[in-house]
């Protein structure tokens, strides 16, 4: 995983982690960082600072934290359930609209990412609440349409700030050196994610696939961006065999059961399936030139 946090930011969560005595929400913290680096610092401050009765509490919020974060909320959008007529071509576009940010613009570098499908998780959570929440139908629609034109907005934006800006994880000064090492890092994910156990071995030719795709695409090709594919990588490329190794024992099981949850999940299928698609359709551009 490429790390965002500042030295100072990890610092801080280093000197807290030492002073939170109890021992499983400190387990709970280093995994809770690869998932939320905010929260796990949080989590260790409250710990170093709670009393006795405090940490019993601050364990099971931690616990409820993490099968939050990783657990992508289903949408509940029931047509069948929906009594306006009015409402019903809005949600129709309010739903591809949310199909586009979870399994598209998600797949994209966004430099201010902190959180694990933060702004999709939000918007999850908003589209249920305003359908199915009491209020009055013409209340609904003003929400609705609110929501539809903010995710256009938030759509647009994560494209332009990926087609207009230079950042990079790398800081790479070109872009044939951000291809190069967008390319190498990709690569290195998905070797080590055909041989993972945790991996489902369904897919595993979706890898060599997508593994082929990208080997095809030219580093020195200008018109071509490969860290289009970041937000993917680094979403599920988190907790790697060789962190899993050095978490204790009680860790290493619960990241086991965290990667076959993010692995299995319908939301990685359809970001897998998109992110082929695109290479693909990538290396036929090149083809057709």
């Amino acid at each position: 995983m490429i790390r965002i946090e500042t030295p100072e930011e990890e610092q801080d969560f280093l000197f807290y982690l030492k002073n939170c005595n109890h021992p499983e929400i400190k387990d709970l913290t280093q995994i809770l960082k690869y998932i939320s680096f905010y929260d796990a610092i949080l989590t260790v401050k409250q710990c170093a600072e709670a009393n006795k009765d405090e940490l019993i509490l601050l364990e099971k919020q931690t616990k409820k934290k993490i099968f939050d974060l990783i657990v992508l909320p289903k949408l509940e959008i029931l047509e069948s359930e929906i009594t306006n007529e009015e409402l019903i071509p809005l949600i129709t576009q309010l739903r591809k609209e949310w199909e586009k940010t979870i399994y598209i613009f998600s797949n994209l570098y966004k430099s201010h990412e902190v959180l694990f499908l933060g702004k999709e998780r939000e918007y999850t959570l908003a589209i249920n609440r305003v359908l199915y929440s009491d209020m009055p139908e013409a209340r609904r629609k003003t929400l609705v349409l609110r929501l539809l034109q903010d995710m256009k907005g938030h759509n647009k934006s994560i494209y332009q700030l990926f087609y207009y800006s230079k950042q990079n994880p790398w800081s790479s000064a070109n872009l044939n050196e951000e291809n190069l090492e967008a390319k190498k890092y990709f690569l290195s994910l998905l070797e080590e994610w055909k041989v993972d156990p945790d991996f489902d071995p369904e897919k595993i030719n979706n890898l060599n696939e997508f593994q082929t795709c990208l080997e095809e695409i030219p580093e020195t090709n200008q018109k071509i961006r490969i860290l289009g594919f970041f937000g993917f990588f680094s979403d599920y490329g988190r907790f790697s065999i060789k962190d899993q190794m050095t978490f204790s024992k009680s860790n290493q099981t619960r990241v086991r059961f965290i990667k076959q949850t993010l692995f299995r999940s319908h939301h990685f299928y359809k970001r897998l399936e998109n992110v082929l698609t695109s290479c693909t359709n990538s290396i036929q551009s090149l083809k057709d030139l």
